[in-house]
Formats: structure tokens, sequence, C-alpha cells
């Protein structure tokens, strides 16, 4: 077999997928995503506490990201089984719940 031969073989096969620097450059830019969804969430805090008084906006933005960030570490989980990614997306999930609670407590008071 040419290698020709052996090179489209492999390209037919794995048409449709991913290389290695695709997965990382969409690794990388889940984490930049993330980074800057953070960053505009604390914008937000702000904003919503000193401009607008607006305490609520604050609750659902952390509410968003932490569900954003628990799902992504949840599903890292599931195709890594890092133990670490677990706990993590546990706790981001929970953190998400508990800005869930906090904003349907202040909405009905």
């Amino acid at each position: 077999m040419k290698k020709e031969d052996i090179l489209k073989m492999s390209q037919k096969e794995n048409e449709g997928k991913l290389d290695e620097r695709e997965l990382e450059a969409f690794g990388k830019a889940s984490r930049v995503g993330m980074a800057v969804g953070g960053v505009i969430c604390a914008i937000l805090v702000i904003v919503s506490r000193f401009v607008l008084d607006i305490p609520e906006l604050a609750l659902a933005a952390w509410m968003v990201y932490f569900s954003m960030q628990g799902s992504s570490e949840i599903t890292l989980y599931k195709y890594l089984k890092t133990k670490s990614k677990l706990v993590c997306g546990i706790l981001c999930i929970i953190f998400a719940v508990a800005f869930a609670v906090a904003l349907a407590v202040k909405t009905v008071i």
C-alpha cells in the first residue's frame, strides 16, 4: 500500500471528525468564553447594585454562569473520568441552584 492510499483511507475514516488542532482550539475557545462570561457576571453585579439598584439581575447572571460552568465540568467528567471535574461540576450546580433559590425568594419578598 502506498503512502497516498493510506492517507486517503485515513482522511475518509476521519471525515467529519475534529483533528487534534481543532480540538485544542475548541477547548481554548470554551475556556475563554467561560472566562468572559465570568467577567460579564462580575460587571453585572456591580451595575445591578450601584447603577440600576436591581439585585435580582446579579442573582440571575450568577445562576446562569454557574449552570454553564457546572454542566461543562460534568460533561468533561463524563469523557475524562476525572473526579475533580465531577466535584467541581456538582459544586457549580449547587451554586446555581442556590442563586435560583435566592432569586425566587428575593422576587417573592
